[in-house]
């Protein structure tokens, strides 16, 4: 064993290289009363339990500092393969100077990185392999951020450990699998002062990346009319699992009441093949050993859909860090929210997070947001010398997508009367009692809902009896927000009474989303009306006489010749 001088002097080197790579973390003895706080920004990590593993255990003499092998950690240091550390062939004195050794050289060419090495710490201290028992402390991260660090503009989530015993400690989150985006796993931390030492929780723990699919590309948001198929996927990465025997991996997706789930149309793992191809899973049921089972959503299990993964790890841990990715579709229903915070699908990935009980861990939900509109039409006229005006009852419509060839199809959700307006809603495909025609109750108005964003035609087919049909159609464009954050959508409806198919300027902008729709009464056709209409009636009635009186003259004429 190396003099307690010597033994200072290395410990301290290896403490500021450490320092430097950035490690840290801690645990707890009463005797040394020594404190830790470790810290993250990642909300992620809220309310879950962090554990402190001493490594090594530490004398302190003022400046100087003893490090020696906590026993507990032997096996990890002198098992072969366990750490990557060649100290197989030691006992005693000689294991504790070369795990010490190793330790204090991490980064070296010739050693383990220190992230590498965290990391087989990490696994191996959760397992509490055979002969093992390491000395652990926990505690439970904030459930909510500190004061915001002016630097970065976040707050932090802490844990705290205190009455800890000097020493050199590993700190991790049972469950992290993942390292993250600086390639961190655990963390290492020597703990040498009663005075607090701050520490950073390193890696990651599994995440979902929910989206839908709109025009080819991966989006948070859409919009889509009733009867409309969506496609969306659920990402996620593929933990380390080597800490566990077996693991738990499956992906649960809540769908609103107005999605209707159609199928998983496919599970893959990117790049996991030759050359980098993707792989795609087999899925099977309860009975067999495909790759995946399904539950679909049904009003009984709340709407949830769960892709369950069959023997995770055996299966997939070579494939680690890579992506696996649920593609499913799902058709927007007559239940669909119009406008609001839209109709949600919340995602989440449900994975082991203690090798020991068999604990499991949830993510935080990753929500897709689908939208779809609606607007009014108000028919009315107003009557010549009054300023009011008078709704109609029997004008008909109807709505077609612009360019589109044909009539949109819809069915009455609500029958209008004196006062309420009849609402449409867009059909499902092959849904009885749909159709193209819109017709206005007493009131004089329809709603037409679940509709996408977009330009439209209406088109009046029929007037009222005694009312002028509309000459043109009206060209309407439906608009609005769509928030990621569940705020409530703002719709824009804009409209042009001058409609033609290349007349895309909508110059007018329907109060409370109601385009007002007058109809006329009287003649089509140009006239001066009073004395002007009789005058006109009269010559027409001389001209018939007339040229009735030529045509006898002439008759007459050619008789009186053929005699």
């Amino acid at each position: 064993m190396k003099s307690l001088k010597k033994i200072a002097a290395g410990a301290l080197a290896a403490v500021a290289a450490l320092g430097m790579a950035g490690l840290g973390a801690t645990t707890a003895s009463a005797a040394d009363n020594a404190s830790l706080t470790v810290s993250t920004a990642d909300a992620s990590f809220a309310g879950k339990t962090v554990n402190a593993y001493r490594m090594f255990d530490a004398t302190v003499n003022g400046d100087a500092v003893a490090y020696t092998l906590n026993s507990d950690w032997e096996a990890f240091f002198s098992t072969s393969g366990l750490s990557d550390i060649n100290c197989s062939d030691k006992t005693g004195a000689e294991l504790n100077t070369c795990a010490y050794d190793a330790v204090s050289k991490l980064g070296d060419a010739s050693n383990p990185t220190i992230d590498a090495f965290a990391q087989k710490a990490s696994n191996w201290a959760q397992t509490k392999k055979v002969g093992s028992d390491p000395a652990a402390a926990n505690a439970s991260v904030a459930e909510t951020a500190t004061v915001s660090d002016q630097a970065n503009d976040q707050g932090n989530y802490t844990a705290s450990f205190s009455s800890l015993a000097y020493g050199y400690y590993l700190v991790a989150v049972p469950g992290v699998g993942n390292v993250n985006t600086a390639n961190k796993y655990a963390t290492l931390v020597p703990v040498t002062k009663a005075a607090d030492t701050t520490a950073t929780i390193k890696g990651s723990l599994p995440t979902v990346d929910k989206k839908v699919n709109v025009d080819g590309n991966a989006a948070d948001t859409t919009n889509a009319k009733v009867g409309d198929t969506l496609t969306f996927t659920l990402t996620s990465t593929i933990p380390d699992m080597s800490a566990y025997d077996t693991y738990a991996f499956n992906f649960k997706d809540t769908l609103s009441a107005g999605l209707t789930f159609g199928s998983i149309t496919s599970v893959v793992v990117k790049g996991a093949g030759q050359n980098g191809a993707d792989i795609t899973l087999e899925q099977g049921n309860d009975a067999d050993a495909k790759d995946y089972t399904v539950t679909a959503p049904t009003a009984d299990n709340n709407n949830l859909l769960t892709v369950t993964m069959n023997d995770f790890k055996a299966k997939q841990q070579a494939n680690a860090g890579k992506s696996i990715v649920v593609t499913y579709t799902a058709t927007l229903n007559e239940n669909a929210v119009v406008g609001g915070e839209g109709n949600t699908n919340s995602a989440t990935v449900e994975y082991s997070n203690n090798p020991l009980t068999g604990g499991k861990g949830e993510s935080t939900p990753d929500i897709v947001r689908v939208y779809t509109y609606q607007f009014g039409i108000d028919k009315y006229t107003v009557k010549t010398g009054e300023t009011g005006h008078t709704q109609l009852a029997g004008a008909k419509f109807t709505l077609t997508a612009k360019g589109g060839a044909d009539a949109i199809k819809f069915v009455v959700k609500t029958t209008g009367s004196d006062t309420g307006s009849t609402v449409y809603r867009v059909a499902k495909d092959g849904e009885t009692g749909a159709t193209t025609e819109l017709v206005t109750p007493a009131s004089g108005r329809i709603d037409l809902t679940g509709l996408a964003k977009g330009e439209y035609v209406l088109t009046e087919t029929e007037a009222p009896a005694g009312y002028n049909k509309l000459t043109k159609s009206i060209g309407v464009k439906v608009d609005g927000t769509e928030p990621t954050d569940g705020t409530d959508a703002a719709a824009t409806i804009t409209y042009t009474t001058d409609y033609t198919e290349t007349n895309t300027t909508y110059d007018q902008t329907a109060a409370n989303g109601i385009i007002g729709v007058e109809n006329t009464t009287g003649p089509t056709l140009p006239g001066t009306g009073g004395m002007g209409t009789v005058l006109f009636t009269v010559f027409g009635v001389l001209i018939v006489a007339l040229g009735a009186g030529w045509y006898v003259k002439s008759n007459r004429g050619k008789s009186r010749h053929s005699a």
